[in-house]
């Protein structure tokens, strides 16, 4: 390293550290000043609170419940069996550290995964990495549906985004199972473990992902529907369906503390034009800080099994599975050919645990 170069490189962290807070402050000064303080103060006070939380807080016990049984099923089609009792505890603390930081969030994750399954890091970052595309693919596949059934002025490219998704995920499938020639040279995909997921995935894995992702955008919408009208407005079905899943993206972006500001910005900007900012801003600051609160308590709720299984010495009393993998059915490596019979897919929805 040249003289000086860890010196020129000192600010780097210091950025990442100082970004986050100043473009969350720069979105809230530009919303507040188009939205005046009490107008925003008097739809909080007018908002009926008790249907609001009636509406999203069964809807967020839900979802975290859906969303682990799909992180369930695709770590036993990739990795091994693992129950859904053991996955309860690390996604609620997932849900509680991706308040303060999503990475950090996701780390935790995946080392619990790689030591219970007995899997690589890379291998088990793969499968989080197939996972969380295939969320945005969702969202943008429903919001282009959405789109087909809005009649009311909306921005028309969007309509766009869904064909070059998909195209874009045709290329990309292309070239990890064959390559693309070009001037006569093959192009071919690296045998890295960071994409063994995505090389041993089939058509069936991605559609069961996708089938099984659905009902919770279909909930959000309803939930948000219903939770709306607490606060004195109403946005059709089809206009939520089209603009929600934009919204959580825009609020999933890491630019921010805690993810606050941009999906108010995003609010106003779809549905400005059919309802009073003001109620717009009240409400898609009080659903978020509704959403933070309920990862936060389940968060908290399983922290002590999580911490167990995170830390302890023994799988069964709060810790691992060794790494020897006893009693673990592990998939092929990505150097073996694949199976000949068909993915092993659990039988049925999965019953949550009871206590």
């Amino acid at each position: 390293m040249k003289p000086g170069a860890a010196h020129r490189n000192d600010w780097r962290p210091l950025a990442r550290s100082i970004l986050p807070p100043v473009v969350t402050i720069a979105i809230l000064v530009l919303i507040f000043r188009k939205v005046p303080v009490e107008s925003f103060v008097d739809a909080l006070a007018q908002a009926d609170y008790v249907g609001f939380f009636a509406a999203l807080l069964p809807f967020s016990v839900v979802y975290f419940a859906l969303d682990t049984v799909v992180l369930r099923y695709a770590v036993q089609w990739f990795h091994g069996s693992v129950s859904l009792g053991d996955l309860l505890p690390v996604r609620a603390v997932d849900y509680l550290l991706s308040i303060v930081n999503h990475r950090v969030s996701q780390g935790a994750m995946i080392f619990y995964l790689a030591r219970r399954v007995s899997a690589g890091l890379l291998e088990v970052t793969s499968t989080i990495l197939f996972l969380d595309l295939l969320q945005k693919t969702h969202l943008v596949l429903w919001a282009g549906i959405g789109m087909l059934f809005v009649s009311e002025a909306l921005p028309r490219p969007l309509l766009l985004a869904p064909v070059a998704l998909v195209a874009l995920w045709f290329v990309f499938l292309g070239y990890l199972h064959g390559g693309y020639e070009f001037f006569g040279r093959m192009f071919r995909a690296p045998d890295w473990r960071l994409l063994r997921t995505f090389h041993l995935a089939r058509p069936e894995h991605f559609a069961m992902v996708l089938a099984l992702k659905a009902p919770l955008l279909l909930l959000a919408v309803v939930a948000h529907s219903y939770a709306m009208r607490s606060f004195g407005f109403e946005i059709s079905f089809a206009r939520l369906l089209a603009t929600l899943p934009i919204i959580f993206i825009v609020g999933a972006l890491p630019i921010n503390v805690a993810r606050l500001g941009t999906t108010s910005l995003a609010w106003i900007f779809f549905h400005g034009d059919v309802v009073p900012a003001p109620q717009l801003l009240a409400y898609s600051l009080a659903a978020h800080l509704t959403f933070m609160l309920a990862n936060a308590v389940l968060g908290v709720g399983f922290l002590p099994r999580a911490y167990g299984e995170l830390f302890g010495n023994d799988s069964r009393s709060g810790g691992f599975r060794s790494v020897s993998g006893e009693g673990v059915r592990r998939r092929p490596p990505l150097s073996d050919p694949p199976p000949s019979s068909a993915p092993d897919f659990p039988s049925g929805p999965q019953q949550l645990p009871s206590g």
